[in-house]
């Protein structure tokens, strides 16, 4: 018969045994390893924009559903660095104030590559060209690269911490750069052959020129036998400044993701063709709602602005604002005609607030095909501040036209280059 106290040193020795137990809390992925996702994302908060000239604060609300088969191509960092994604669903849908806007991957658009670079996340879809809303669905919500980064890489005990690395915390925040990154983790359980573990802490980076700050408190779940996370609940606060393509904002979110191990390739996965990008591939793709016009663009260019008549983009350069682009759909003119010369210049002598004091360039600029295009480039004031603008009216040969305005700061000249001549190059009309 056991005594009392016997039973109790007993009971104390398997506590201490238990919390004293050593987890190889670590991933070690490698080219050729297979998984399956399942990521939900939750956001709530409000945007700060300016309208008429007064600051305003917008409500919204999201939610998103990615469902998709992961197969690691390489690994750095003690991370995958390369992957190719198959994707079974992709969604998202916003409120933000009262317009509703959901999107969701076409049935052309499931294969992607997502590779972790030292300026972000940078993915592209193998059949081609995309939206910026479709690059957005499968690039802006939670990056799972990051996960095997949450981790020690090292035996721990219940109570352990240790400090997330770079690497990782710029992944798993999304940043196009880091400033600074205060995560810890902690074990602080284990418990039939899953050590449950924490990462809490806040970091900084730099998001499409705007810094964010995010403060995380997350739990996992590892696997001990399979030496995989195989859950994790990620809650954040994000704190937004103004960017030159984004808003203020002020925004909780909570991600939740399930990972699954896969023993087979799906056969999409084994007979896609991997390489480099080609050039179109890394191209986003923009339609008019109304069939008007269409064209592929870099992705430097981000759309801000977009009503029946007016789409505005604007040209980040590593996170700096360039030029912004204003591109307005134009009446229609006879098949083989276009606006004249000098109903282009009245017209470009009415623009609003803009005063110009040095001509550039006046001039047409030669395409072929039956396309008509012509520049008016000037030096002058808008709303009283130095500035070079550039006015084109792009015609076709069945008569569609619009005109495409470049504007931008005198010292910023030189860093478009051609890239605003090449944006209204692209620029193609229907056909019908």
């Amino acid at each position: 018969m056991l005594h009392r106290g016997s039973l109790v040193l007993i009971v104390c020795a398997v506590v201490g045994s238990t919390a004293a137990a050593q987890v190889n809390l670590a991933e070690t992925p490698q080219a050729g390893d297979l998984a399956r996702y399942q990521i939900e994302l939750s956001v709530h908060g409000k945007l700060f924009v300016s309208q008429e000239g007064k600051p305003q604060e917008v409500a919204l609300t999201a939610k998103a559903k990615h469902r998709f088969v992961e197969k690691t191509l390489a690994a750095a960092d003690g991370m995958p660095a390369r992957s190719i994604r198959l994707f079974d669903d992709a969604t998202a849908s916003a409120l933000v104030g009262t317009d509703k806007d959901d999107h969701r991957l076409p049935a052309d658009r499931k294969l992607f590559i997502a590779a972790r670079t030292a300026d972000g996340l940078f993915c592209f879809a193998l059949a081609g060209a995309v939206t910026r809303e479709e690059l957005d669905l499968v690039s802006e919500h939670f990056d799972p690269h990051c996960l095997p980064g949450l981790l020690p890489g090292k035996a721990v005990k219940v109570g352990n911490t240790w400090a997330v690395g770079n690497a990782a915390a710029q992944a798993a925040g999304l940043f196009d750069s880091l400033i600074k990154n205060s995560l810890t983790g902690k074990l602080t359980d284990v418990k039939d052959g899953v050590a449950t573990f924490a990462i809490t802490g806040s970091m900084e980076g730099i998001e499409n020129g705007a810094k964010v700050t995010l403060t995380i408190d997350a739990v996992g779940r590892f696997q001990v036998a399979t030496g995989r996370i195989v859950a994790l609940t990620w809650k954040q606060t994000d704190d937004r400044e103004q960017g030159p393509a984004s808003p203020a904002s002020k925004l909780e979110a909570v991600v939740v993701l399930q990972r699954e191990k896969l023993a087979e390739e799906p056969k999409e996965l084994a007979a896609a063709p991997i390489g480099e990008p080609s050039a179109r591939q890394t191209m986003l793709h923009f339609a008019d709602s109304k069939g008007r016009y269409r064209f592929e663009y870099p992705r430097q260019w981000h759309i801000t602005g977009q009503t029946d008549d007016h789409l505005v983009l604007r040209l980040l350069d590593r996170g700096e604002f360039v030029a912004q682009a204003t591109i307005t759909a134009w009446k229609k003119a006879e098949a083989g005609q276009h606006a004249t010369v000098e109903e282009f210049k009245k017209a470009v002598s009415e623009s609003p607030g803009w005063v110009p004091e040095r001509v550039l360039e006046d001039a047409e600029v030669p395409l072929g095909g039956g396309r008509w295009l012509y520049r008016l480039s000037a030096e002058g004031k808008m709303a009283e501040q130095p500035a070079v603008q550039a006015f084109h009216m792009l015609a076709g040969p069945r008569g569609d036209q619009v005109a495409v305005t470049i504007a931008m700061k005198p010292e910023k000249v030189k860093a478009l280059g051609a890239r605003g001549l090449d944006l209204i190059k692209a620029i193609e009309f229907d056909a019908k």
